[in-house]
């Protein structure tokens, strides 16, 4: 079996298996309530194959039939094969959905590195004001 139909294989499963069952969690159920988890899901896949081809000396002939073929001639000979591949997946939880009799609802899910950068923002903002409210008296 060659390096292209093995990662054509694994292609194929790990298309399989990343569908939409892998971004949505499994519906549970509270009371009359129904919520659906929802994830973003990121992958990557990647391989490479190499052929050692070294460069030896052909060697010397006596009697050369053609003038062509020249005497130390330099030929590139197939030694070895050497070849690699990664898969990469990263999963973030982006919210829920909830349903309840005819009403779905979206609830966002917000990370902790979220809460900070929008803190650190606020703070920039209010210092930047500050500032241009000190050079405004002076």
């Amino acid at each position: 079996m060659e390096i292209k139909e093995i990662l054509a294989q694994i292609r194929s499963i790990v298309n399989n298996t990343m569908g939409g069952g892998f971004s949505f969690g499994q519906p549970s159920k509270l009371g009359d309530l129904y919520v659906i988890p929802v994830a973003r899901v990121i992958y990557g896949m990647g391989g490479g194959v190499d052929e050692t081809t070294p460069e030896k000396e052909k060697p010397d002939k006596e009697n050369s039939s053609s003038p062509a073929e020249e005497k130390g001639k330099k030929v590139k000979v197939k030694v070895g094969f050497s070849g690699g591949g990664g898969i990469g997946l990263q999963s973030v939880p982006v919210g829920l959905f909830s349903i309840k009799e005819d009403h779905i609802r979206f609830h966002p899910v917000i990370s902790f590195l979220q809460i900070i950068a929008m803190m650190s923002l606020s703070a920039l903002f209010i210092l930047i004001r500050k500032k241009l409210r000190y050079k405004k008296k002076y």
